[in-house]
């Protein structure tokens, strides 16, 4: 953690808090003059228990507590990461008949609004994305405004959650003393961190590895076509190193060899490679066979891809992606996973890097991408409402103006 406190201004600050299944990450950044975001430090800290509330909180107070001395400001509204099974993404259309024969900001308002009244049953809106539009038999229209027309209608992807998992996120920040600024879904944040935007206007695949859940989105442009979680990722792996090396091992043991020995590049391994396992009780360590390891990590990860795969084909996705697909997220430390990947989806596949933002250079890893995704999304949000301000300024003092201009003209003629 560093200190890049110089000149802090308290409304230049956001910040963004990623909980995961085994570590909590709070960042903190600053917004540049510039628009651009410095990053500042970070909180990080492991989770023993995952699953019982207390320990979660517990946790995320001791990594404010970590964090704040670095900023000299108590940390307060924040961004929050959300993914998992319990959010999904359903395609929504709305078509309505326009008043005037031209298509109007409050026209485009009005079918975007349409589209995304959902039934109680779909869950707690987290994000609208507008898709494409079409204008009577036209389609394909980015941006309708100014165009004639008679029926306007739109496609949006609506992202949803559970209402009980919202309320558990949201009293679990709550309760560490903090407040949830919005919530942003994790794929959506990591994307703002480490997709380009050649990328983008190709079509590409997100895909965000962590320790508990693989999620997916979809960009087309500036649009998310579609979302989905599998919640099979690197504690999966973890458990199957665990019960295949021959050796009872504990899951904490196994993340270890995970991570010192563990990679998918099995074809770069002497044959007869092995490295020590602790054995149980005082039997000392045990020879495991290292491509071995290789090879149960690569099935999992081939499955997790195959799985993702099925899904994208499923919903019609997979012919989008001529951009390819980037890997990111703490799994990404497993070397040659890129190469299962393309394997499996016969596609360009490249490890996404969090790229762009000032600062520390070590929050370059791939495990960090939520993280300062959030804080790019943060500044993002910050500068719309920036300019939403300004435009009801400058609408306030044009009619001051005109009502000053109309003073006159009654004090003289």
């Amino acid at each position: 953690m560093d200190d890049n406190n110089n000149e802090l201004r308290k409304e230049d600050l956001v910040f963004g808090l990623d909980i995961g299944t085994s570590k909590i990450n709070l960042f903190a950044g600053a917004i540049n003059p510039d628009n651009t975001v410095r990053v500042l430090c970070c909180g990080a800290l492991g989770v023993a228990r995952s699953d019982e509330m207390d320990c979660v909180v517990e946790t995320l107070q001791n990594v404010i507590h970590q964090l704040e001395p670095f900023i000299d400001f108590d940390v307060r509204d924040v961004y929050v990461g959300i993914a998992g099974s319990h959010v999904s993404c359903v395609n929504y259309k709305g078509l309505i008949t326009l008043p005037t024969g031209e298509v109007r900001e409050v026209d485009i308002e009005r079918v975007k609004n349409l589209a995304s009244t959902i039934p109680e049953t779909a869950g707690q809106i987290i994000h609208v994305f507008p898709g494409e539009y079409t204008l009577d038999d036209q389609a394909g229209i980015r941006n309708p405004k100014g165009l004639n027309g008679r029926r306007l209608g739109v496609d949006v992807q609506v992202v949803t959650s559970r209402p009980n998992a919202i309320q558990n996120l949201d009293k679990t920040v709550t309760r560490a003393g903090l407040h949830v600024e919005e919530l942003v879904l994790e794929p959506l944040a990591a994307a703002s961190a480490v997709l380009t935007d050649d990328e983008r206007e190709l079509g590409v695949a997100l895909i965000d590895i962590g320790a508990g859940s693989a999620d997916i989105a979809v960009f087309v442009g500036d649009s998310v076509r579609y979302t989905a979680s599998l919640d099979l990722a690197g504690n999966a792996i973890t458990s199957d190193i665990s019960k295949c090396l021959k050796v009872p091992i504990s899951l904490s043991k196994a993340e270890d060899i995970k991570k010192r020995y563990g990679t998918c590049k099995i074809s770069n391994l002497i044959e007869d490679e092995t490295f020590p396992v602790p054995s149980v009780g005082d039997r000392g360590d045990v020879q495991c066979s290292r491509k071995l390891l290789a090879q149960v990590i690569s099935a999992r990860c081939a499955e997790i891809f195959k799985l993702l795969l099925n899904d994208l084909k499923k919903h019609k996705m997979d012919g989008l992606l001529n951009g390819g697909f980037v890997l990111t997220g703490g799994c990404c430390a497993l070397d040659g996973i890129d190469s299962v990947a393309e394997k499996v989806f016969g596609r360009s596949v490249r490890i996404g890097h969090p790229r762009d933002v000032a600062g520390i250079q070590s929050y370059s890893n791939p495990s960090y991408a939520t993280g300062i995704g959030l804080l790019l999304y943060a500044a993002k949000q910050r500068r719309r409402e920036k300019k939403r301000e300004t435009g009801k300024q400058i609408s306030v003092s044009m009619k001051k103006g005109l009502q000053r201009f109309k003073d006159i003209l009654k004090a003289y003629f």
